[in-house]
C-alpha cells in the first residue's frame, strides 16, 4: 500500500489498433496454451474506463491518463529477437515450445517492421495512469 498522498503510475498496452506489437503477442499464441475461459487477455485494460475504474478499486484518486508512444527499435536481427525474447510471454514460449520455435515466430513477425536501412522498429503506445493515493 503507498503512503497516502503518493504518486503511482499504471502502465498497461495501449489499444491494439495502436500498438504494433501486438503482431509479437499473435506470433507466440500458436506455442502456448490455450488461456482459461473469460480471461481478459493482455489488453483488457486499454480502454481508458477499464482504467480508470481499476485504479479507483484501488483506492486511488484520479490525476490524469495520458497515451504514450512507445516504440521498439532495434539495430538488428540478433539484437531484437534478444530482447523480445525477454518478454515473459517469450519466455513461456520458450519453456513450452523451444527456443527454435520462438526464434522462427519472432523472426517471421519481424519481417513487416524491416526499415530498408537495416534495423526494425514496432511503434506501440502504452497507457499510463497516474494518480494519487487516498489511503
Amino acid at each position: 500500500m503507498a503512503r497516502p498522498g503518493a504518486r503511482v503510475v499504471i502502465a498497461t498496452w495501449g489499444r491494439p489498433e495502436d500498438t504494433e506489437a501486438a503482431a509479437v503477442l499473435a506470433a507466440l499464441r500458436p506455442l502456448l496454451p490455450a488461456p482459461p475461459p473469460g480471461a481478459p487477455g493482455p489488453f483488457a485494460l486499454s480502454d481508458e474506463g477499464a482504467l480508470r475504474k481499476l485504479a479507483q478499486e484501488a483506492g486511488l484518486s484520479p490525476v490524469e491518463v495520458i497515451d504514450v508512444s512507445c516504440p521498439f527499435v532495434y539495430p538488428d536481427l540478433a539484437t531484437a529477437l534478444r530482447g523480445l525474447g525477454s518478454s515473459g510471454v517469450a519466455v513461456k514460449a520458450t519453456q513450452l515450445a523451444g527456443e527454435e520455435a520462438v526464434t522462427r515466430a519472432n523472426t517471421a513477425m519481424l519481417v513487416p517492421f524491416k526499415k530498408s536501412g537495416g534495423g526494425y522498429r514496432i511503434e506501440n503506445k502504452f497507457d499510463f495512469c497516474c494518480r494519487r493515493s487516498e489511503h
